[in-house]
């Protein structure tokens, strides 16, 4: 659940925006080190909060910018929320970072076969 910070609603977070003033609701990372962020984020996908976990995932990024795991799992959140290209772009940072990876390899394949789907 997410708190509005403009208005005070309390929502489930699926868009990004609250669905009673429209304000955009952004994740406050505070002191947390990119690990934090990464637990953080692995239970807001549990949850059905990948937009959240989208946000967390990429600040765990700038923060360890190496780290196959994170680049992983924001592409996993980037498919579910049909942003193929940059879930793609994600898994194919991920498999430079941790190269022959069946998984990552099996889900660029996935991805590549329905941003050619989507194409057409």
């Amino acid at each position: 659940m997410a708190v509005c910070q403009v208005c005070g609603d309390i929502f489930n977070n699926e868009t990004g925006y609250c669905p009673t003033c429209g304000a955009e609701y952004k994740i406050e990372v505070g002191g947390k080190d990119s690990q934090d962020l990464f637990r953080e984020a692995m239970q807001r996908i549990e949850a059905g909060q990948v937009i959240d976990a989208k946000g967390l995932l990429s600040k765990a990024i700038e923060m360890d910018k190496d780290n196959a795991s994170y680049r992983f799992y924001l592409g996993s959140v980037l498919y579910k929320l049909g942003e193929y290209e940059a879930a793609y772009n994600s898994w194919q940072k991920a498999d430079r970072l941790l190269p022959n990876n069946e998984r990552i390899y099996r889900c660029l394949v996935a991805v590549r076969q329905r941003i050619t789907e989507t194409k057409k």
